[in-house]
Formats: structure tokens, sequence, C-alpha cells
């Protein structure tokens, strides 16, 4: 069965998304005006960029640069199953404008194998698709993008490494303070005066996680402490502001091995 389903992106702009399973269909020649970044789930995609046929197996990413003539068809018998992001440069521009080093759009390699990488594009991609955090969306996409363009762009160098904790510490505490509104980089960008990059990157340095993960820990806790105080799960849910039941229990099992229900019968 072929499906395909493509959006654009609420979140940013300038970002279109694919996401679908081929298995005998053949993509003639053509070429994207934007930056195609993909990841094989399942199977293999046959690729002709280049001058030469590629195949980009399962967890493996595949580049695309604008205007680049290029083919894609099945590399495998099961065909592929995989997700696109589609970038428009100028918007890129924009959102990486604050970033310490300048960065390079253009890809080197059409297939890489990064393990790390495919895990955080696929989970942006994922959540821009699905319900989640502002916070959440922002920061997998700084830090999806950026590890992609500094470790396989054309103009790589070393990353700013520079830790500021005292804009970590006034990130830390407004979002303990707001967490019922689930504030957004940009919040935390106008309390810290530091770029997103910087500030990913120092929280991160200094707690040993994102912003977005310090809310979601920030929530869970609290939601623990109502239900040992006889909330429900759904009040409790509501009051920490979660989307809905399944995003709540999800991130409470994970946090605590065993679901709101079971904690809450203790």
């Amino acid at each position: 069965m072929e499906t395909s389903k493509i959006w654009r992106s609420d979140t940013f702009k300038g970002v279109e998304l694919l996401s679908a399973r081929y298995n005998k269909f053949e993509f003639s020649k053509h070429w994207h005006d934007e930056l195609a970044i993909g990841m094989i789930e399942e199977g293999a995609e046959g690729l002709y960029y280049r001058g030469q046929n590629l195949v980009i197996s399962k967890r493996h990413i595949v580049a695309i640069n604008p205007g680049e003539v290029h083919t894609g068809f099945s590399g495998s018998k099961q065909g592929w199953q995989y997700r696109m992001f589609y970038f428009n440069l100028a918007e890129l521009a924009t959102q990486f404008s604050q970033r310490d080093l300048p960065i390079d759009p253009i890809i080197d390699s059409p297939k890489i194998y990064d393990e790390a990488l495919f895990d955080s594009l696929r989970q942006l991609h994922i959540s821009l698709e699905e319900p989640a955090f502002l916070l959440s969306k922002e920061s997998l996409f700084v830090l999806a993008l950026d590890k992609l363009f500094t470790q396989y762009g054309s103009a790589k160098e070393q990353a700013y490494l520079g830790i500021s904790k005292a804009a970590s510490y006034r990130a830390r505490d407004y979002i303990h303070d707001n967490f019922e509104a689930n504030p957004s980089l940009t919040e935390l960008e106008a309390v810290t005066n530091c770029s997103k990059f910087q500030l990913i990157k120092h929280f991160k340095t200094l707690f040993g996680i994102t912003p977005h993960q310090y809310l979601i820990l920030i929530k869970v806790q609290k939601a623990k402490g109502l239900l040992a105080n006889g909330a429900s799960c759904v009040d409790a849910s509501l009051a920490c502001g979660f989307y809905d039941q399944s995003h709540f229990t999800r991130n409470f099992k994970k946090a605590f091995g065993t679901s709101p229900s079971n904690y809450q019968i203790l």
C-alpha cells in the first residue's frame, strides 16, 4: 500500500513536510528550490543524484541540495518509508541569524549515517505532525539543524562552547515559575538576553538536559504531587498544562516507570 501526506509547518515559516510509504512508485527527474532532508524509516530508497545511483537504507539520512536534479525509486523489494523536510533557505537564514557562528546550509554528502542526528531529525518531524509543546519544537529544531550544518555542511566549524551560568539559571527559574503556560524559546531568549543557540547549549551543559526536557520534568513532578494529594489524573493533567491524557501518561511513565493511574492508588 502506498501512502503520502504533505503539509506545511504552522510553527516554522518556510518548512514543508512529507511522510510517505512507496513500493513501486518512481519519481521522474526533478529538483527542489528548497533544501530537502529525509530520514529512511523502513526499507531503502534508490536515488539518482550527481550522475550516479545510490541506495539510502534504513536509518540513513538523505540530503538533496537546492536545484540539484535527482530521482527517487524503490531501493528494496519492500519499497521505502520515509519522512522529508523541505527547508526554504531564506527562512533558514532568518532562523539562524542569531547564531554565534555562520552556517552553510549546503550539505556535502547525499547519504549520512548518524544515529543520533537521525533520531533528532525524526523526533522534530513527528513533533510538527502531532501535538507538542512549543518549547519542545523550538529546541528540537535548533539542536537538530545546528548539528546537521555544523558537522555535515560545507562550512564545518567548531561549535561555540562558552557557558553562561547566570542565563541558564534565569531560564530554569522562569520555566519553573511558568510551567503551566508552556513558555516558548522566544520567551526564554527575552528573559536571559541570550540567543536560542547559546541558551540551549549553555542550559544543557549546566543541567544535563535541554529546556524543553526540563519543562516536562517540572510538569510530571508537579502532577505527581497533585496525585499524591488526591487529585484525579484528568485534573492533574489539566493543572500542569499537558495537551491530553495520553501525552500526560506517556511522559509520567517515562519519568517514574508507572502510569499516573497506578501511582494514584498507592
